[in-house]
């Protein structure tokens, strides 16, 4: 959903909230903001019971996923998760983050707990595979 260009305000988050149909079966939503948001208005998204992600337009003029020196970013399942724990003996607080505040987990709508396979190549690695637990 596209917002004005004025500041969004807690009023301007609940007038779009009521226009939503189908609310109750959303798992997610993008609002995409062309001014500032307000830290209340942003506590409110907080109220909703489906995730709400914030982009500024400008933020979204260019696919940070598709630059040369960003690696390969690989979501893994549950199931290949628990393998990956496994093998290495560690638990998930063990392995290097990745916070859900990072523009890639904003990107794929990352969420905590869950585990991304990176894929480094090229320059001076082969091919370098880590993996990073959301936070």
């Amino acid at each position: 959903m596209f917002l004005g260009t004025d500041q969004v305000k807690t009023k301007d988050i609940r007038a779009m909230f009521m226009q939503i149909v189908n609310r109750e079966s959303l798992q997610g939503l993008i609002l995409i903001l062309q001014s500032k948001v307000t830290a209340y208005a942003k506590k409110e998204t907080e109220k909703f019971s489906f995730k709400v992600e914030l982009f500024q337009i400008t933020d979204l003029l260019v696919n940070i996923t598709k630059h040369i020196l960003t690696p390969k970013y690989e979501i893994l399942n549950a199931a290949k998760k628990h393998k990956i724990l496994k093998k290495y003996e560690v638990e998930e607080k063990q392995l290097p983050w990745m916070l859900e505040t990072d523009a890639i987990a904003r990107y794929y709508g990352l969420e905590k707990g869950q585990l991304v396979k990176v894929t480094y190549s090229g320059g001076i690695v082969d091919a370098l595979e880590i993996h990073r637990c959301v936070m």
